[in-house]
């Protein structure tokens, strides 16, 4: 008894460990974002003898930010949109139904997420200029979805080949196509796995560099990830300046995750088929 109350003492307190390590860069970017350049030197690491928002107000008021703000928006919720159809869509064909080369094409789709993204960037980049997509939202769009829904189609295939077969064989016999099997019957029980890969791949675009610089070059195309990396190089910006636009660029994803982890759940597929 005493030994297992000393593993989960020990077990808790390395949870914590972890959790301070986390938790701390956010705490000192967010405790240094509302502090004057004075105070920053004077006072790094504790909290501010008083909340000074010039920090962030400079920050949406100068430098684009905004527009980089509302780019990024667009941009990921339109590749947010097509990543999900495109992994669900995907995720069904391969978890339910049988062609020829299904293991070949299926194994091609994984290795290709093997590859990090500079050692693909060359190449995307003289394809897509040949193409005349740089500087373009839909060159943004295809490299994003071409990068990321290997994941996305991964993490549906698996899922969707755990759904009993008697659902989709009650919604054929019903007369409904694949197109209505996709949305009205597949994609509504797989919400926990949507969420997921919704959240996954809303971070992963939104934090997305190396692409976003390859291929929107213009000031007005930038994105908001794109904005803080050179905010530093441009301007010369006090670190308080650049804590508050992390700060800021972290709020929507923060928001999106808060509103769908609930979404994420197991045993998704219990009640499915009444008795």
């Amino acid at each position: 008894m005493r030994d297992n109350r000393g593993k989960i003492f020990f077990t808790y307190l390395f949870l914590i460990f972890l959790t301070i390590l986390v938790l701390y860069p956010f705490y000192y970017a967010l405790i240094t974002s509302v502090k004057s350049l004075d105070e920053y030197y004077l006072n790094r690491l504790n909290l501010p003898m008083s909340i000074y928002l010039g920090n962030y107000v400079r920050v949406l008021l100068s430098s684009n930010m905004l527009i980089y703000i509302i780019n990024s928006i667009v941009n990921v919720t339109l590749g947010m949109f097509f990543y999900i159809i495109i992994s669900s869509a995907a995720g069904l064909a391969f978890g339910k139904f049988r062609f020829k080369g299904q293991l070949i094409l299926f194994t091609f789709i994984l290795f290709f997420q093997i590859f990090p993204q500079m050692v693909i960037a060359g190449g995307l980049y003289q394809l897509f200029s040949k193409m005349r997509l740089i500087n373009t939202r839909a060159g943004i769009l295809l490299a994003w979805l071409a990068y990321f829904c290997p994941f996305g189609t991964y993490i549906m295939t698996t899922f969707f080949s755990t759904i009993p077969k008697n659902i989709i064989e009650s919604a054929r016999i019903d007369g409904t196509n694949v197109i209505q099997l996709l949305f009205k019957v597949m994609m509504p029980i797989a919400k926990p796995m949507i969420g997921t890969i919704g959240i996954i791949g809303t971070l992963s675009m939104w934090n997305e560099l190396p692409f976003t610089m390859l291929i929107l070059q213009k000031e007005k195309l930038r994105t908001i990830t794109i904005g803080i990396a050179l905010l530093q190089g441009e301007h010369g910006l006090a670190v308080p300046v650049l804590t508050a636009a992390v700060i800021v660029s972290a709020v929507i994803p923060t928001i999106f995750y808060i509103k769908f982890q609930n979404y994420i759940a197991m045993d998704v597929t219990a009640g499915a088929i009444k008795g």
